[in-house]
């Protein structure tokens, strides 16, 4: 797995507040670092606001990271995410983390989100509007 694998990507830059007593990135904010990716992938397909969903959305339900490497302040990260499979009603997504500009894997990951209705607090069926972004966004065929 190389960064270009991923089409959507951001940049996060490491802050002192990241360092933990070990003067390491502390392993709770690699999953900071996801969310903030996961949040931009949401926004490209525009799933940003559970309202405008009619207060359904997505949740967090599993959540994997693998540390690949010790990361120290001050480093810069090219993140990127895409999704890996659509079910009924959740959202796979993987993760990976390199120091900008090489090959060289500092952390991945991978997420399971289940679209819930907000107010019932049961999972529903993902919507086909966002079935559709993903697959467009991630380039796939439509079945």
């Amino acid at each position: 797995m190389k960064i270009d694998d991923f089409n959507t990507r951001i940049i996060i830059t490491t802050r002192w507040r990241d360092l933990d007593a070990m003067n390491h990135v502390n392993n709770a904010t690699f999953l900071t670092y996801f969310e903030s990716v996961r949040m931009h992938y949401f926004d490209l397909i525009g799933h940003t606001d559970a309202k405008s969903q009619g207060n359904h959305g997505t949740v967090v339900v599993t959540q994997t990271c693998n540390y690949r490497q010790q990361l120290h302040h001050p480093a810069v990260l090219d993140c990127g995410i895409r999704c890996t499979k659509i079910g009924n009603s959740s959202i796979k997504l993987e993760y990976a983390l390199y120091h900008e500009g090489t090959d060289e894997l500092v952390c991945d990951g991978t997420s399971a989100s289940a679209w819930i209705d907000y107010d019932m607090n049961k999972s529903m069926r993902l919507p086909d509007v966002i079935r559709d972004a993903i697959a467009q966004h991630e380039g796939w065929e439509k079945s």
